[in-house]
């Protein structure tokens, strides 16, 4: 690197953890915030407080930070490109650390092959899928996903520093659009598209297009490319070379203009996945009693990133067989007064219909945590689409990862509900939520819980839905 000291505008999800490498890189680092300590959230002052301990300058409270005393500057994508510091950046002549600078460290860092797994959904249940088969065929497998930390970006840097990568031949890492905006250049043997679906698009300005063009930073980053069918006409028809896989459904995917080398599909009860290469195909049947259905599509990826890489397909079944679910993803937590209880993250139209199409058929009371996370998301379109499913909606107003209560967001999304025989009910907390649905449910009954909290703070949420579970049981085990 060309500068020996750096200030990093924005300790929000973007500065902190280009300041904590940049700090274990031997830089000079200040970060600077408008937003005094106590303004942030509890989880957000403990990062700081350790990135203080390792070193780091911490300005907070102040709104014109001073630039000329730093060599290099780093600011955060929400400032905008009409703010001053841009021009005084240029002015002074100070280097500006970008997406390409941070990239190149990380490649630096780990040499080894890495295989990068963006998409809107079954991201990190690809992601474990790989490291359980890449283990099963005898590699060191360094592996970072969304179940480290939400904020893939923050965990890579945060396993860089405790050196968690030391001895790894293979980095398999999940790449949210967030991690894609501030490492996306990092080299990858093997990019991976799972899918393309309207997410988090209030974050890009309600424009699809403009979601779709953070993805494609995965195109010039891998060496090879491979993706969902599905992805075709909206990204990947950019690289003819693309390596195209696809799970059977119902979708309007051009089958023909992109053409899977994979293909898994369901027949007879059981996971068949058909392979044409060099024009001949071959067709396997893998024994999966540890994957449910919903996931097949992740489960066509990860043997496609396998076969390419050059896994057999006796490893790729051995480690299909060491794979046990990932939590949070239609995750078990047994049974309670005779009524089966699962934790699932989903929040999104697609994601909730592939988790509830799996338990559809009984009657369900969902448990519904505030969507409005770490970003605002469409409370309309996650009602319309449970109420096609659910009995009984319980919504929360409590964000776990930010501490806050927001019960208009609760209310919007049972007011969006459609279906009227649904019986709508708000509180506070999923513990309060879980404890209350026990006194309607019934033995055979199901209870699911949905919303983003089940990723962003698994352990806490899980905590307080059993928690709620358990004391439910207590207090209506009678009815």
């Amino acid at each position: 690197m060309n500068f020996e000291s750096c200030l990093v505008v924005g300790a929000g999800n973007a500065g902190r953890p280009v300041a904590r490498l940049l700090n274990h890189e031997g830089v000079n680092v200040t970060i600077s915030d408008t937003k005094t300590f106590d303004d942030f959230t509890t989880r957000r002052q403990d990062r700081l407080k350790i990135m203080e301990n390792e070193g780091v300058t911490l300005d907070l409270g102040n709104k014109s930070p001073d630039i000329t005393k730093y060599d290099a500057v780093f600011l955060a994508p929400t400032i905008p490109e009409s703010a001053s510091i841009r021009k005084e950046i240029k002015e002074h002549d100070k280097v500006e650390v970008t997406r390409k600078t941070i990239s190149d460290i990380i490649n630096r860092i780990l040499p080894m092959d890495k295989i990068g797994i963006t998409g809107s959904f079954g991201k990190t249940t690809t992601t474990d899928m790989l490291t359980n088969i890449f283990k099963a065929a005898g590699y060191n497998v360094y592996q970072c996903s969304s179940m480290k930390w939400n904020l893939v970006s923050e965990a890579i840097v945060d396993d860089i520093v405790k050196g968690e990568y030391i001895g790894a031949d293979i980095a398999i890492l999940e790449l949210p659009h967030g991690t894609l905006g501030l490492m996306g250049e990092i080299d990858l043997k093997i990019g991976v598209l799972t899918n393309l679906r309207p997410e988090h698009l209030c974050e890009f300005g309600g424009s699809m297009e403009k979601y779709v063009e953070r993805k494609a930073c995965i195109l010039p980053a891998s060496q090879k490319l491979i993706a969902n069918s599905q992805c075709g006409d909206l990204l990947t028809y950019k690289r003819e070379d693309t390596v195209y896989f696809n799970f059977e459904n119902d979708e309007a995917v051009n089958l023909d203009k992109y053409t899977p080398t994979y293909y898994g599909f369901y027949d007879d009860g059981k996971y068949n996945i058909r392979i044409v290469n060099n024009k001949e195909t071959t067709e396997s049947e893998i024994e999966i009693d540890t994957i449910a259905f919903y996931t097949y599509e992740n489960l066509t990826a990860a043997i496609a990133v396998s076969r390419e890489y050059g896994i057999s397909l006796n490893d790729i079944k051995k480690g299909i067989g060491m794979f046990t679910g990932v939590g949070g993803r239609m995750e078990y937590l047994g049974k309670f007064n005779g009524v089966d209880a699962y934790y699932d993250a989903s929040y999104g139209d697609q994601s909730v219909r592939q988790a509830l199409e799996s338990v559809k058929d009984e009657n369900l009371i969902i448990l519904y945590d505030n969507v409005d996370s770490t970003t605002i998301r469409d409370k309309a379109e996650s009602g319309r689409v449970i109420g096609d499913y659910a009995n009984i909606v319980i919504a929360t107003g409590y964000v776990e990862i930010t501490n806050t209560l927001d019960m208009d967001a609760a209310l919007d999304l049972l007011n969006a509900i459609e279906n009227d025989d649904v019986l709508k009910i708000a509180l506070c907390t999923l513990d309060e939520a879980a404890e209350l649905a026990m006194k309607y449910a019934k033995p055979g009954d199901i209870i699911v819980h949905l919303g983003p909290d089940a990723s962003n703070s698994y352990q806490q949420a899980k905590t307080r839905m059993i928690n709620g579970l358990n004391e439910g049981c207590k207090r209506y085990g009678n009815n």
